[in-house]
C-alpha cells in the first residue's frame, strides 16, 4: 500500500519523467510514488513541476480503494487521482492533503487549480483539508 508522494533530491542522474520522460538530474528535487510496474513494485518518478500537473479530482468508475489508508471507494464517490497514466493511484478526498503532505511543503499548489476541483460539492471541497491560501494542513479540532 502507498503510504504517500515522496519528494527527495535524485540520487542520480539515472532516473527518468514518467511524464515527459526526460531525465532527471542529480540532486535534483524530484516527486516519487510507489506503484506496481513490470511485476514488481517500483517508485515512478516525475519532476515536482510534471507531478503537479498531473492531479486531477474525479469520481470513483467502480468500487476502489485509497492507496494511503486502505479504505474502500464507493462507485461515484470524489477521489484525487495521481498520475493515472503512470501510477494509476487514487486517494480518498479527505486523505489527500495527508498523502501529498511533503510534495506540498515543497510546491505550494492551490486545489482550486487542480482540474476537476469546479465538479466537487461544497461538501466535497470542504474533505480536502487543504488550506487555499498557504496549502499548509489543517489540524483536527480539538475535542473538548
Amino acid at each position: 500500500m502507498v503510504k504517500k508522494v515522496k519528494v527527495e533530491k535524485a540520487k542520480s542522474d539515472k532516473s527518468s519523467c514518467k511524464k515527459c520522460q526526460k531525465k532527471i538530474s542529480f540532486d535534483e528535487l524530484r516527486a516519487g510514488v510507489d506503484c506496481w510496474m513490470g511485476g514488481r513494485t517500483v517508485t515512478a518518478w516525475l519532476h515536482m513541476k510534471c507531478m503537479a500537473e498531473c492531479f486531477k479530482f474525479d469520481r470513483c468508475k467502480g468500487k476502489g480503494k485509497c492507496k494511503l489508508s486502505g479504505m474502500t471507494m464507493e462507485r461515484g464517490e470524489a477521489r484525487l487521482e495521481l498520475a493515472k497514466e503512470y501510477t494509476g493511484i487514487f486517494f480518498k478526498l479527505n486523505h489527500s492533503a495527508a498523502a501529498l503532505a511533503d510534495f506540498l511543503k515543497e510546491k505550494k499548489m492551490d486545489p482550486k487549480s487542480i482540474k476537476g476541483y469546479s465538479a466537487l460539492s461544497a461538501d466535497e471541497k470542504t474533505k480536502l483539508l487543504w488550506r487555499s491560501s498557504s496549502v499548509r494542513l489543517r489540524r483536527p479540532a480539538a475535542k473538548a
